[in-house]
């Protein structure tokens, strides 16, 4: 029988704690910031910002960690590297650029080991001041990579990170974990060993992970939580997140190369035996489990079944809620980041059809540079508001701008992966007001007399009462029959004022950030 989210629900009311233990070992947000993937849905070089970042080992426990950078568009891999977190370690750095149109660049002042090496990299480019950085790379979208997207640096400057557990550094046979644990000095024993742990040119004793990566690791454990801000110093603002947490992501270790893509968001795995991922999700004041399969049963490192599904399905939505507030008087500006952490699995095919729920592909041939979803559109003002006056649709009636004649009536969309909605704004030229981005699309709330209030955002059946037709976005079935409704998301609400009245001549600017809210809808089928 089919279980729904009514019936889900009731058996974790009757089980209580047992019910949960049974599902411990699946995927999940997790409500108290701590976890195995963290999904860092912003970063920003543009606008004057630089974007600060940190992550925290809350566990006696060493880990290893694949920190990955990936660009707005389509998610490409900029820069990808291991870090190796010691007991209690807290790893830091800052993405900055070195001019309006440069690529993003990575700086550390942090002693905790990386490989390769950052900090401590004569091979790097070197900052006026001495300091080390990466720069962030356009190898995985041009050449033979290209996918149709622009292929230069520039695309580098906005995108969101992960960083994923592969898995808990032991002592077992190398001592891995003394040499990345810090002694008195505040500094790790040994950085070198680990790196030189993945060096292909070493003696094989030296380089053990390249001749076996499992080598002092165990599963991984969660613990971790972390945090970005983006800094605009000329005017004084700064807007800071969370990390989205996932947790009980792998039962396997996964360590790889610092070379490797993988582990990836698609790498989930939570039953080896029946090579299985399954998601646990609150849903409607219920618990829904949905279970999806791998690519077969012997579990690697490239599957390409499912899993990505149990990942999506923690961050499914139907629709998006939050607020806005453009008022003149105030010098208020809003922007709203809208993230797709996992749409690259659904839509990067060299040929159509995307997978669902995504219905276009990012082709990776042509001119397009864009895998667009439909969404439907719906402000009110703080007052019930507007009206039939000011809108006679009730399924979206706010339309992008500027539009020409040709384009009116036709269904808003996003475009990329990371995308930032601009609110009164008309047409954005040289970047968003707050931070400075490219990838935008505005919605001109004045027009229907809205200057503050909110908005909801649709993700499942945009644009239904539209001439053009709807498109809906449903996940593929788990292993029940049942589906998630509308796309994975995340992302936050940017709020800037500035106020020059406070003190004369002093500019006073305040800076808000307010996450996302959501509904979600789970049912048996397809409608």
């Amino acid at each position: 029988m089919k279980k729904n989210a009514l019936t889900n629900a009731v058996i974790a009311g009757i089980a209580g704690v047992a019910g949960i233990a049974s599902v411990a070992n699946a995927v999940n947000i997790n409500p108290d910031g701590l976890g195995e993937v963290l999904v860092y849905p912003y970063y920003t070089v543009n606008g004057g910002n630089q974007t600060l970042l940190s992550v925290v080992n809350t566990t006696d426990q060493g880990k290893a960690v694949k920190v990955r950078f990936l660009e707005g568009r389509n998610s490409r891999e900029v820069l990808d590297f291991n870090l190796y977190l010691s007991e209690y370690d807290v790893w830091t750095a800052a993405i900055f650029s070195l001019s309006d149109t440069g690529a993003g660049n990575l700086v550390t002042l942090d002693n905790s080991c990386t490989a390769p090496a950052i900090k401590t990299n004569s091979q790097l480019p070197q900052l006026a001041n001495g300091n080390r950085y990466a720069p962030f790379l356009n190898y995985q979208y041009t050449g033979t990579n290209n996918d149709s997207g622009p292929d230069g640096l520039t695309r580098t400057r906005e995108g969101h990170f992960e960083m994923i557990e592969m898995g808990v550094v032991t002592n077992a046979l190398e001592d891995s974990l003394d040499a990345i644990t810090h002694n008195s000095a505040g500094v790790p024993a040994d950085c070198r060993q680990v790196q030189q742990a993945w060096n292909t040119l070493a003696a094989p004793g030296v380089a053990y992970w390249v001749a076996n990566d499992s080598i002092d690791m165990d599963p991984p454990s969660g613990g971790l939580f972390g945090a970005a801000s983006i800094v605009d110093t000329v005017n004084g603002t700064m807007f800071s997140y969370n990390a989205d947490a996932v947790d009980s992501f792998s039962v396997i270790e996964q360590h790889t190369s610092p070379g490797s893509l993988l582990p990836n968001l698609a790498s989930a795995v939570t039953d080896v035996a029946n090579a299985e991922a399954t998601a646990i999700v609150f849903t409607n004041g219920g618990l829904v489990t949905a279970t999806y399969p791998l690519a077969s049963a012997g579990v690697t490192f490239t599957q390409t079944g499912s899993a990505i599904d149990s990942v999506s399905a923690v961050f499914a939505n139907d629709a998006i809620f939050n607020e806005l507030n453009t008022t003149a008087s105030l010098g208020a500006d809003s922007e709203w980041v809208i993230t797709f952490p996992t749409k690259n699995f659904y839509v990067d095919r060299s040929a159509a059809p995307a997978i669902s729920p995504f219905p276009r592909i990012f082709p990776r041939t042509g001119t397009q540079g864009t895998a667009p979803v439909d969404i439907d559109l719906r402000v009110f003002n703080r007052e019930e508001g507007p009206d039939a006056t000011f809108c006679d649709d009730p399924d979206g009636c706010v339309p992008f701008s500027p539009q020409p004649p040709e384009q009116i009536g036709v269904i808003p969309q996003l475009l990329w992966e990371t995308n930032v909605l601009t609110f009164n704004q008309g047409t954005v030229t040289g970047g968003s007001r707050i931070f400075g981005s490219t990838l935008t699309a505005n919605v001109q709330s004045v027009d229907f007399g809205v200057t503050e209030g909110w908005m909801r955002l649709g993700l499942y059946n945009a644009g239904a009462t539209s001439a053009n037709g709807p498109q809906t976005h449903i996940m593929r079935e788990d292993l029940a029959g049942n589906n998630f409704y509308g796309l994975p998301v995340s992302g936050f609400w940017a709020l800037s004022i500035t106020n020059s009245n406070v003190t004369p001549g002093v500019l006073s600017n305040y800076s808000g950030l307010f996450k996302h809210r959501g509904s979600r809808t789970y049912l048996p089928g397809t409608p």
